[in-house]
């Protein structure tokens, strides 16, 4: 089964013309038929019921278009961004981060990156701390951005830290604790309090919410899948948030106030040491000097 037979199915099953799929194809009508009767032989299912007068799928046929035309689609464009990418780009450069939120100068990283590496394919992803870790030690994303604790136990791994990070509840403007310029755990009690999803954090935010959650045993806990569900949480009024203050969008409807916890999250970037290409180190060096001046 290759791709010209799949082309064929696929504008077959779509027009029920033999003729058409063949002018579609630029190709003949015997070619088409050929095609067709190879792949249904090498599936050994009937995809097509053919009289002088019709085509019509048959059930198998209708179930293999329903899957088909979307991986053929994707495999079409895949090819296509291969060829772009071998004709403009020397080489790539694997990101991974979980937000924008948390890389606010990512745009502008880019756009200087992107002037001063113009052959370089830059592939970026969003995921998850746990995955992104992942994919970084499998040598899958060349640089993350990520929280120091992270990566603190990854061989061969090198760190740039670009911010420093506390705690802080994200509350509505009109809670009586909105007022606090800092807000101690004592207050904490008996709070709804929304946290950052342990199984989707890394260990520093997971330890601090469990110390806050022994402090505070009668509060009721929430947790949310990130900032932005979060403060949905909180304008729908079922609780306040505790989180790293760079986690945190600007929201008019809500006070940021720092919590009296002494714990401070660094965050940066990180890189395989072994990775010797000059975009990688120019990469790292564009990011510092623009955390640097902004």
């Amino acid at each position: 089964m290759h791709i010209k037979q799949l082309e064929c199915f696929v504008h077959l099953a779509e027009t029920l013309s033999y003729s058409r799929t063949a002018e579609l194809l630029y190709i003949t009508q015997p070619t088409v038929t050929h095609q067709i009767n190879t792949l249904e032989d090498e599936l050994r299912l009937k995809l097509f019921i053919r009289t002088k007068r019709k085509v019509e799928l048959t059930p198998a046929g209708v179930s293999f278009y329903n899957d088909m035309k979307d991986i053929l689609t994707r495999t079409n464009i895949a090819i296509a961004k291969a060829k772009n990418y071998a004709k403009d780009f020397e080489s790539n450069l694997s990101i991974g981060y979980e937000g924008n939120t948390e890389v606010k100068y990512l745009p502008y990283i880019l756009s200087s990156f992107k002037e001063n590496f113009p052959h370089v394919h830059i592939y970026l992803k969003i995921s998850d701390f746990k995955e992104k870790r992942n994919l970084f030690t499998n040598h899958n994303f060349d640089l993350i951005f990520t929280v120091k604790e992270s990566i603190d136990d990854l061989p061969d791994v090198d760190y740039e830290e670009l911010f420093t990070s506390k705690f802080v509840c994200a509350l509505p403007k009109d809670h009586p604790l909105a007022c606090n310029s800092i807000i101690r755990i004592d207050c904490l009690k008996n709070q709804s309090l929304i946290l950052l999803d342990p199984l989707k954090s890394p260990s520093e935010m997971t330890r601090v919410q469990k110390d806050i959650q022994m402090q505070c045993p009668m509060s009721t806990i929430y947790f949310s899948d990130g900032p932005q569900i979060a403060y949905t949480m909180i304008k729908g009024k079922l609780g306040i948030a505790v989180m790293p203050d760079f986690v945190c969008p600007n929201d008019p409807e809500l006070s940021i106030i720092p919590i009296d916890i002494n714990d401070i999250v660094s965050y940066g970037i990180a890189w395989h040491k072994n990775n010797k290409q000059s975009h990688i180190k120019g990469f790292v060096n564009i990011t510092r000097q623009i955390y640097k001046n902004l």
